[in-house]
């Protein structure tokens, strides 16, 4: 069953912002009024556990199961801005022992749960301790419609994933992986006591996620650092998701300025 708010999103036939459109915050800072939730297995706004909250201003996520909250409305051509935090509190189930993990997924299109029954079709910011800012395709190998295109260099992150670098070769990402952001440590791994990376603030110190969708291109900015660049993305416009992913987060802004087309 489609609740209010993602019904509300198909019969208006998804809003875009365009030229002369205000700049305006995502969350309000109060409810979670234009958005939704959906968790695997459960299903569009049915969240029992109470995964997604809102106390003080600020958004709450348990990750005690996976799923996300997705904007009612699709955009396009935008700069994104999202504070968040972990909080501290450990891991769970699958994710015990790793990286504490989250993500924006942008440009998200089709039915709710169109990965792996948790998210849409779409592209990601990761946010993960030490590598924030790397991109993950979070498509399938059935839908070569839903590619990224970047520049890397030759090396690769464990001999498996690539590493965004300015002037490099141009190479498309289709499915579900991974362009590193260029300034990754080339010791990362996915554990839970992995080094912050070099510009992350600690635990329970706000950092800032930046977005500049500019027609079929992304640039990744972390923290005011640009980390990962993206010249060619299909598609380019579409939802917005925050992740559930078994890791405990925090959001206190979700801000979309628009751009001219």
């Amino acid at each position: 069953m489609v609740g209010l708010c993602g019904l509300a999103g198909v019969l208006s036939g998804c809003a875009c912002l365009g030229r002369g459109t205000a700049a305006r915050e995502l969350f309000n800072g109060r409810d979670l009024a234009n958005w939704y939730t959906f968790i695997r297995g459960r299903g569009v706004n049915c969240d029992p556990k109470g995964v997604f909250t809102v106390t003080n201003g600020v958004i709450h996520v348990s990750g005690e199961e996976f799923g996300c909250l997705t904007t009612c409305e699709e955009f396009s051509d935008y700069r994104l801005v999202v504070e968040y935090r972990w909080t501290g509190a450990p891991n769970l189930g699958s994710k015990k022992d790793k990286a504490p993990d989250s993500g924006i997924l942008f440009h998200s299109t089709g039915p709710d749960g169109g990965f792996g029954n948790t998210w849409m079709l779409s592209h990601e910011y990761n946010l993960i301790v030490g590598a924030s800012g790397d991109l993950w395709t979070v498509g399938r190998k059935d839908r070569p419609d839903i590619f990224v295109e970047g520049e890397a260099g030759e090396e690769r992150l464990g001999g498996k994933y690539a590493i965004h670098k300015k002037g490099g070769r141009t190479i498309r990402l289709v499915g579900n992986d991974r362009l590193c952001r260029s300034d990754i440590a080339r010791d990362w791994t996915d554990t839970y006591t992995v080094r912050p990376a070099a510009n992350e603030k600690p635990i329970g110190e706000w950092n800032t996620a930046e977005i500049v969708c500019a027609g079929d291109t992304a640039t990744f900015y972390f923290n005011g650092a640009c980390v990962n660049r993206l010249t060619r993305l299909s598609p380019a416009r579409g939802k917005i998701q925050l992740q559930s992913e078994g890791c405990p987060i925090e959001f206190r802004r979700v801000a979309l300025s628009p751009l001219p087309r």
